[in-house]
Order: structure tokens, then sequence, then C-alpha cells
């Protein structure tokens, strides 16, 4: 056979060639569901309601930017087996979807965010003071920082699985309830953490914690927007903001670059801490935050 040089093209025709031949979308009995999921939170919800039953393979490894995340090679290799892809409306499947479809066409989507209903991502009131001009809205796609969002995400993913195998619909059911009782715990948990604490204001890089804090009754002040780095005048105004609230802390995440936050953090005699919305075990991350929060907001100067 002619050896066809396409680069990236030649890879999604090859992988059309093998997704093309038909197939089943449920599984013989004995094998497990492949799932393909976007960032990592989703393979812990997935895992925790499909157990032995699934296999689910990430699109978004820990580590990496969903804002600047291209598939690999071996990854579309590995959708284009799935059964299903389960979305969480993340700006990462607003860029590759239709590739990512176009890849498997027997897969069915499972929306995991069907239902709910989504927050304005955080803008910064200076951003528009410089005259910034904003089009159309941009929806927050954290939903997976939001306990409370997370047993709807639940139940729909659980509805997705048994769609696809019904036979597993008495053991789905069962580690949902069992999920659905980490996340109320956790809830628990996070509350407590918080309780009492003074500030409740939280200046953060990357305006990931929107649904996190309207949850917790916090308030995030984003120092960027739309993976925009402020300017010199926007850091003097985030600077004044922090030192008028008493913000000791600047939180940042190890995906992106700390320049900015360490630069205020300097400049209030702070110190900038990372905290990351992508961590593989996503309860005790949430809770490990919240532990954080909890220290970093209980004192104002």
């Amino acid at each position: 056979m002619e050896k066809i040089n396409t680069g990236g093209k030649g890879i999604l025709i090859t992988l059309l060639l093998i997704a093309g031949c038909s197939r089943n979308t449920i599984k013989e009995t004995g094998e497990t569901l492949d799932i393909t999921v976007s960032v990592v939170s989703q393979e812990y919800f997935v895992e925790k309601i499909g157990g032995d039953r699934v296999s689910v393979n990430v699109m978004v490894e820990p580590g990496a930017s969903p804002h600047t995340y291209e598939p690999k090679p071996q990854q579309l290799q590995a959708l284009s087996e799935a059964e299903a892809y389960v979305t969480i409306g993340d700006t990462f499947e607003d860029a590759w979807m239709t590739r990512l479809k176009s890849v498997n066409q027997n897969m069915i989507i499972i929306d995991s965010g069907a239902g709910i209903e989504r927050l304005p991502l955080s803008h910064h009131h200076h951003h528009e003071e410089e005259g910034e001009e904003h089009g159309e809205e941009t929806l927050d796609p954290h939903i997976w920082l939001s306990p409370k969002l997370v047993k709807i995400q639940a139940q729909n993913i659980y509805e997705g699985l048994v769609k696809l195998d019904p036979a597993g619909a008495t053991e789905y059911k069962t580690n949902l309830e069992n999920f659905l009782k980490e996340i109320d715990t956790l809830d628990e948990e996070i509350r407590k953490n918080l309780a009492g604490i003074n500030n409740r204001k939280f200046m953060v890089f990357h305006p990931s914690w929107g649904y996190f804090a309207h949850d917790y009754n916090l308030e995030q002040i984003p120092i960027e927007v739309g993976g925009v780095e402020p300017s010199a005048a926007e850091l003097g105004k985030l600077i004044a903001e922090a030192k008028e609230e008493g913000i000791k802390v600047i939180f940042a995440q190890p995906e992106f670059s700390t320049k900015s936050a360490q630069t205020i953090a300097r400049e209030i005699g702070g110190e900038v801490l990372l905290i990351t919305p992508l961590a593989p075990n996503w309860s005790e991350n949430l809770l490990q935050v919240s532990e954080i929060f909890g220290k970093a907001l209980n004192s104002k100067e």
C-alpha cells in the first residue's frame, strides 16, 4: 500500500477507517465499557459510578491545561474504540468536539452537564474599566468544582451508562448512591473548614473557582480573564484591591504561569499558594482546597 504523508490528516483518515467498522455500542459480556472524558475529574466520577464495568480514557491529562491542549495521536486511537464520550462543557470540547466525533461516529455523547445552569465566567471590573469590549458572554465550564452540581453530573453519567449497559443497572445504581453519600459527606467537611472565616474574598490567577465560591458564599477576584495576563495598570489596581481587602494569599495553579501572582504577592507582602482544579482524586482535592482556604482566609490584618 502506498504511504500517504499528510501529517495529522493522515492520522485522522486512518482512525476514520478504524471507526468505520460496524460494531455494537454495548460491550460483550465480561468486557468493560470504553468511556472517554475531557478532564481527569470526570474520570473520577465515571469510575465511581461505573466501577469495574468501565475503562476510562482522559483527553486532558493531569498537568495540562484544557485551554491549550491538543489531542495526541494515541488518544485519538483510543477514542476510536470508545462506546461513549462524557462531555462537561469545557472550552477544550468546543474547539475539538467536531473532530473527536469524526474519529468515532458510533460513540454516543453523554452530556454530564445537562440540566445545570451555567454561571458567567468571572470578569473583574478593572478589565472593563480599560474599555475592553466583551462579545458574547462566556459561561464558566468549571462545574466539576461544585459538589452540589457534581450530584447532577453523577446522575447524568449513571443514566448514560445504563443506556449503554442495561445489564449493569443495579450495580450502577448502588455505586451512584454510594457516590452521592460521599459528596454529601465532602460538602459537610468543606463547610466545617470554611466556617467562621474572616474574609470571604480570595484572589486567584485563573477564575476556575466560581461555582465553588457560589456554593460556599465566597467571592473570587480573578487576575486574568480569557487567558489574558493583566496589564501593568490592571496589576496596580489588583495590588491596591488586595491591600484594601486584607488579602495575604494569592492563589495560582500549576497549569499556568505564576508570574502575575508572584508580582502581586511581593507587593502586598503575601505569598502564592498553588491549587489545582484538575486533580485525579476529586474528593480529596476539594477537601484540601477547603482546608487551604480556611487557613488563608482566616487572617485579616
